[in-house]
């Protein structure tokens, strides 16, 4: 085990409370790499990455991330989550400002040179869908029997 990998675990999931989108950027490498599986999202540098912080930042109030469990080798790290936050703006398209979030995470980390390499994190897409309480467009259309 990698106590100094550990540490990074949770400097990044702590990073996710500070207002400040650096605290996240500076955690990677300078062509680090940032992917949220479940959105599609991929953010590769230091601009990037800062820019990914601010969006997820915009519309979470009091967002804090508790690490249930983490791990780290020198080379790859895990660690599952439990992310918290008050939703603001739109949920696709219909105005979820004030509704309470809660869901349940993965991460998995790759390090080099003593930051994060690589970060990548699953979740369940429905966590979300439930909390908000809005259908997405893309399924909007099915049929239902």
């Amino acid at each position: 085990m990698s106590e100094a990998h550990v540490r990074l675990i949770a400097a990044i999931q702590a990073s996710w409370s500070d207002p400040d989108p650096e605290t996240f950027a500076s955690l990677f490498t300078s062509d680090g790499l940032f992917e949220d599986k479940t959105y599609g999202i991929s953010a590769r540098g230091e601009d990037q990455l800062r820019a990914h912080a601010r969006r997820v930042k915009k519309h979470a109030v009091g967002l804090e991330v508790d690490i249930l469990t983490s791990d780290a080798t020198e080379r790859t790290g895990v660690a599952e989550w439990r992310l918290s936050h008050i939703f603001t703006g739109n949920f696709d398209g219909v105005d979820c400002t004030g509704k309470p979030i809660q869901i349940q995470g993965l991460s998995l980390y790759e390090f080099a040179a003593g930051k994060i390499a690589r970060a990548t994190d699953y979740w369940n897409y429905m966590e979300i869908v439930r909390c908000v309480g809005v259908l997405p467009r893309e399924l909007r259309g099915f049929r239902t029997s």
